[in-house]
């Protein structure tokens, strides 16, 4: 399974790679107020692509603190169920018995 993870990471390095080689022209990214931003294509797609993932994970990191935090109560909640009670002490005996069979025999 190793193996074929790697192999995996492989080919997806291999892809990406052939794509920055394929998109070496300078390229032109025009930003507000007339400011300009030279670079290769392919910076521009991998800066794009990072860009959207930092984003991607500042708006779901809420949701996962949340719900790592509920999970938790929950977990603790279980463990505090099914914790041993504490032991208590036997009811007292009743006054009528003295050796400890109701009949007396």
């Amino acid at each position: 399974m190793r193996v074929l993870a790697w192999f995996v990471r492989l080919i997806l390095f291999l892809l990406l790679f052939g794509l920055a080689l394929n998109n070496l022209e300078p390229t032109v990214l025009h930003l507000l107020f007339g400011t300009q931003w030279r670079a290769p294509l392919f910076v521009l797609l991998l800066s794009a692509f990072a860009l959207g993932a930092l984003l991607g994970i500042a708006v779901m990191l809420p949701s996962w603190l949340r719900a790592r935090r509920l999970q938790r109560n929950a977990r603790s909640a279980v463990q505090m169920a099914e914790a041993p009670a504490a032991p208590t002490a036997p009811p007292p005996a009743s006054p009528g018995v003295i050796d400890g069979t109701p009949d007396g025999v």
